[in-house]
């Protein structure tokens, strides 16, 4: 018969242990597998059948601490790893996992295959299995109590063994039910105590199911509903429900309920294009939530770049499709080399000053090559100003070789009524007045019926300001001048701005009135001919 325990440290904590365990097992005695938040994102941490199933090769880690403001909450970490083989017709992966609460500690690995039954084109059934080893270890090597109990005489107990996994997975367009049935295969060879097994592995049977609605009103925004129940022999059913809003690569949203256990929102974003990070936090609902109240999930994910049959065809294709066109023009362009290269050949031996006219034809064998020639092979002055055209910037006006071949310009001054010699403006302002837009209006008149005149603005401030501050408002004022000009299509090369700033007053700065006349814009008019 078990001696009653002489240490109330030890009774603490490990009664609180197994109320703790039970607890984070949503109440039911045989909850041995983790209770995790994000399943809907990562689905395959409970059914074998899901790895592979949309054709990408994507790892997962999962942190959950539940009662973690109490000593000896539950951890659980699980790191899954999948791949779609043949565009998700096969699907393989692993599943690492590790759940601590308190004195027991599990640590399991287990390999999954997945395999798609096309019922039509939009009617899939994929089902899979996993296997692989669980390790169960029961360690009281720091509690305080009566080491005569006969449960206490060894530091831990721990069981190793075989576990097997079966999942189903049927999707129909936006629809997909899930079943899975955790640790198919329960033996023990744990020690036993009072001819009862210490653990035992159960089976669980778990059922889920989602259904996408796309919102019409907002691009790539769906609504899902999920849901996901257990079964454990002897316990009660337990269920959860989730409302979730999704954006297509963008991220997520949802609201959770986990019957007679918490409620809770869970958050995750597609924080690169590949890579994405979710949180879930949840309140307790039960009797214990005053010793702690809340849970965490921490989410990341990754799934790595793959192409796919078809887009491996299409770039096939389209690759054999460029190099058949780079093909053609490479075969062009050796036939143009060899056209040049014969024309060159035969252009030395027939046309030594290479104009075009062959030496027997040509009266001028030794112009420049490729000057512009005539009939007879002599350069070409259409101008008679005696530079040849190759040589001549105004080939048609007769010029003289100082500039160019082309006619020296003589710069005219032409008169300008007085009232529209100046634009003013506003102190500190670059924009028009009316008065000075119904001046500019006039210029532009003058300027449209002579098109050899060109005019130059010449931009001045008062003394107000430093020296730098008023060349730049004189260059604004210049500006607002040249648009409203080129606006009413005068062309900019008739135009010519020089700004003055304050270094050039029409009257001494002494006060307001005359700061007034210094803040305008001068012009000229001339005529080159």
């Amino acid at each position: 018969m078990r001696k009653r325990y002489t240490t109330s440290s030890f009774f603490r904590f490990f009664t609180l242990s197994l109320v703790l365990l039970v607890c984070c097992m949503s109440k039911t005695k045989a909850q041995q597998v983790s209770l995790v938040d994000q399943y809907y994102i990562n689905p395959s941490i409970y059914n074998p059948a899901v790895v592979g199933y949309n054709d990408l090769f994507q790892a997962y880690l999962i942190r959950n601490e539940k009662f973690r403001d109490f000593d000896g909450g539950q951890t659980y970490h699980a790191f899954t790893l999948d791949a779609g083989l043949r565009e998700g017709k096969y699907g393989v992966g692993i599943n690492l996992s590790n759940n601590n609460v308190g004195i027991f500690n599990t640590t399991q690995a287990d390999f999954a295959y997945a395999y798609r039954i096309k019922i039509n084109k939009e009617q899939f059934l994929r089902l899979g299995l996993s296997a692989g080893i669980s390790d169960f270890r029961l360690n009281l090597s720091k509690t305080n109590a009566d080491m005569n109990d006969e449960l206490l005489q060894a530091s831990h107990y721990n069981n190793t063994e075989f576990v097997a996994n079966f999942g189903a997975y049927y999707t129909n367009k936006q629809l997909t039910i899930g079943f899975a049935i955790p640790q198919l295969i329960n033996k023990s060879k744990l020690a036993k105590y009072d001819g009862k097994d210490l653990y035992r592995q159960t089976r669980h049977y778990l059922l889920s199911g989602s259904y996408e609605l796309p919102i019409r009103s907002i691009k790539d925004l769906s609504f899902v509903p999920n849901f996901m129940m257990r079964f454990i022999k002897n316990t009660p059913l337990q269920y959860d429900i989730n409302a979730l809003l999704k954006l297509k690569n963008k991220g997520w949203f949802s609201v959770n309920y986990r019957n007679k256990y918490a409620i809770g929102l869970n958050i995750g974003v597609h924080a690169l294009k590949n890579f994405k990070v979710g949180y879930s936090y949840n309140v307790n609902t039960q009797n214990s939530a005053h010793i702690s109240a809340t849970n965490h999930e921490f989410l990341i994910g990754y799934s790595f770049n793959k192409k796919t049959h078809k887009e491996k065809v299409d770039q096939s294709e389209e690759l054999k499709y460029l190099k058949d066109i780079l093909e053609n023009k490479y075969n062009r362009i050796n036939k143009l080399e060899e056209e040049l290269e014969k024309y060159a050949t035969d252009s030395r031996l027939n046309d030594q000053d290479r104009d075009g006219v062959t030496d027997d034809m040509d009266a001028c064998p030794n112009t420049p090559p490729f000057y512009r020639v005539d009939e007879r092979g002599c350069s070409l002055d259409t101008d008679g100003d005696g530079i040849v055209d190759s040589e001549d910037m105004c080939p048609e006006k007769v010029g003289s070789i100082n500039n160019d071949g082309c006619p020296e310009l003589t710069e005219k001054r032409i008169a300008l009524d007085k009232k529209l010699q100046n634009l003013f403006f506003e102190f500190g302002k670059a924009n028009l007045t009316e008065l000075s837009k119904e001046k500019a209006d006039k210029i532009i008149e003058i300027m449209h019926e002579h098109e050899n005149y060109v005019l130059k603005l010449h931009g001045h401030t008062d003394d107000i300001g430093s020296e730098k501050l008023n060349r730049e408002l004189a260059y604004k004022r210049l500006n607002t001048i040249h648009d409203y000009l080129i606006q009413n299509v005068i062309p900019e090369s008739r135009i010519l701005i020089l700004p003055h700033g304050e270094n050039s007053p029409l009257v001494e700065n002494t006060n307001e009135k005359s700061r007034a006349f210094n803040r305008r814009v001068y012009l000229e008019i001339y005529s080159y001919e």
